[in-house]
């Protein structure tokens, strides 16, 4: 989870004569801006395809919806995108569903707040199909694309963001997602790749905390007093991780460690 200092909105009170708002923090989403980046330049060369001209796109980043997704659809349509990891939603407020499909069929809008035709309706499914199908770096794998219905289906994003398209065009894509995607990880390493790497372990048989002026007067011959009761388990550390438990004592003239309980293998079971 990530947190952002930020203040609110509305002031919390006056104090010298000015007034204050109150700070707190708030989540935001896990999704990068350069995947949202990423998808949206796939998205403009898409896009520029289908209209046959060259587009302009500019993201606006993506953003945790606090008071669900009324904000956002509140007018025209959207389509619901299915995906193996969460749905996406496809979103054209009616002012931009109009001149979308209206500049896929190379016209002017003339009325913005007219209905739309059965056929525009179609090439506005069109542009969501090309968008859903680019949206796999965030929903993975899209099985499915259907219309929204708001009334019998409420659309539920959580991350928002939008693609908004420069003129001729002049209109704005939306993209909600049903989750927020988590942070973004790289390749692991097999553990296999981990095994011929030497590491140093050290056997701790007893600790004590003392103040410094005491360690001040400590010489040679000097006896330091332990914590460690007699017969505690001494520790084997790689590191400052504990690794294991037992005992320390001497095998063939070798100090050595026999080990009676590992915090490894108790997780194990």
């Amino acid at each position: 989870m990530i947190l952002s200092l930020r203040f609110k909105r509305e002031p919390s009170g006056m104090w010298d004569g000015r007034l204050v708002r109150e700070a707190q923090f708030e989540r935001v989403t896990d999704l990068q801006l350069s995947t949202v980046c990423h998808a949206a330049n796939h998205a403009r060369d898409r896009l520029s395809a289908l209209f046959g001209r060259e587009l302009i796109l500019d993201v606006f980043a993506p953003v945790l919806l606090q008071q669900g997704s009324d904000g956002v659809i509140f007018d025209g349509l959207y389509y619901v995108a299915t995906g193996a990891l969460c749905e996406a939603y496809v979103v054209f407020r009616h002012g931009d569903g109009r001149r979308l499909a209206a500049s896929a069929f190379g016209e002017e809008c003339p009325d913005e707040s007219a209905p739309l035709s059965a056929l525009e309706e179609r090439a506005l499914e069109r542009i969501a199909g090309e968008v859903a199908a680019l949206c796999v770096p965030l929903c993975g794998e899209v099985r499915a694309l259907r219309r929204g219905d708001r009334d019998r289906e409420p659309p539920a994003c959580v991350t928002y963001f939008e693609l908004r398209i420069a003129s001729p065009v002049g209109a704005v894509i939306g993209i909600g997602l049903s989750r927020d995607p988590g942070p973004a990880f790289g390749a692991t390493l097999d553990r296999s790749a981990l095994a011929g790497i030497p590491v140093e372990v050290r056997a701790e048989f007893g600790e004590a905390r003392i103040d410094a002026r005491e360690i001040a007067r400590w010489s040679v011959g000097s006896t330091v007093r332990l914590d460690t009761k007699i017969g505690a388990p001494a520790v084997l550390k790689a590191g400052t991780v504990e690794i294991a438990r037992g005992d320390c004592g001497i095998r063939a003239q070798t100090t050595a460690f026999a080990i009676t309980s590992s915090p490894f293998q108790e997780n194990a079971r």
